[in-house]
């Protein structure tokens, strides 16, 4: 027993002293791989570059600690994402792809998160560049474009959100967010076309109690702004065939022009 416990003194007493005998550079280094073992990213990152910066023999040429540090930005930022920290995960991520070459760059993942948090930070010009680019590089493209039209619709950019949803509903029809789309969609278009379906009603209400001898003229006025908002109808069933609201709009549309015309009919008889 007491030859163990002078090994295990002994080894401990080697330990240490080696230990004190490292260079601060690789004492860095060491540290380092140890906060990263842990995962505290940052402080890998910290000692890190306190070795690469400490003139130790080979500390720059260091392939595989030189990867671990490019990766640590990426996986710290993931953990101030976590915490909700949209500041300091965006500087990470930032930093990872200034960092880590080629990989970093052909990253769409770490696109769609710098667009994710810079969206969270109302950065929105910075956002919609980071959506596009993960649309761009294949990744998560369906729900990028929708947060895109979620941009423009903030900033009361219709066409743009419109044109944005057109082409992700074209582009991914089997998208789950496809409901989505479509009511983000179709909405402004249903507003749309019952500007002048409203008009026609209104109209059509003014005929029927004004003077019977402006019947006709003011039913036509009517009928033209029916077959108007028609067409708008059939705009929305092109994006979305099962729209009730669209249908039963372009019925009363259909009802009100034949009524009309049958009873221009009956007059001519």
């Amino acid at each position: 027993m007491k030859r163990i416990l002078l090994a295990v003194v002994m080894i401990s007493f080697f330990t240490t002293s080696f230990a004190q005998d490292l260079s601060e550079g690789l004492k860095a280094k060491n540290a380092g791989n140890e906060a990263y073992r842990n995962k505290n990213y940052v402080e890998a990152i910290e000692k890190w570059e306190s070795y690469f910066n400490s003139g130790e023999e080979g500390a720059k040429e260091d392939a595989n600690t030189q990867k671990l540090y490019k990766r640590s930005f990426k996986y710290a930022a993931s953990n101030f994402m976590k915490s909700k920290n949209y500041s300091e995960a965006y500087d990470y991520f930032k930093q990872y792809r200034e960092k880590g070459g080629e990989e970093a760059k052909a990253d769409g993942k770490t696109a769609y998160y710098m667009a994710y948090c810079a969206n969270k930070m109302d950065k929105d010009d910075v956002a919609l560049s980071h959506y596009q680019e993960a649309v761009e590089l294949g990744y998560r493209e369906d729900v990028s474009m929708l947060y895109m039209a979620n941009i423009y619709k903030k900033n009361d950019n219709e066409e743009k959100m419109v044109s944005t949803l057109k082409k992700a509903l074209n582009e991914y029809p089997k998208s789950k967010y496809r409901s989505k789309m479509l009511d983000m969609l179709t909405i402004p278009m249903l507003k749309e076309a019952a500007k002048p379906f409203s008009e026609a009603n209104e109209l059509a209400k003014a005929a029927s109690t004004g003077d019977p001898n402006n019947y006709l003229a003011n039913m036509s006025k009517a009928v033209d702004k029916f077959e108007e908002a028609k067409p708008l109808f059939e705009e929305v069933l092109k994006v979305d065939p099962k729209n009730e609201q669209a249908k039963t709009y372009i019925e009363a549309c259909d009802d009100n022009i034949k009524s009309f015309n049958d009873y221009k009919d009956s007059l001519d008889n």
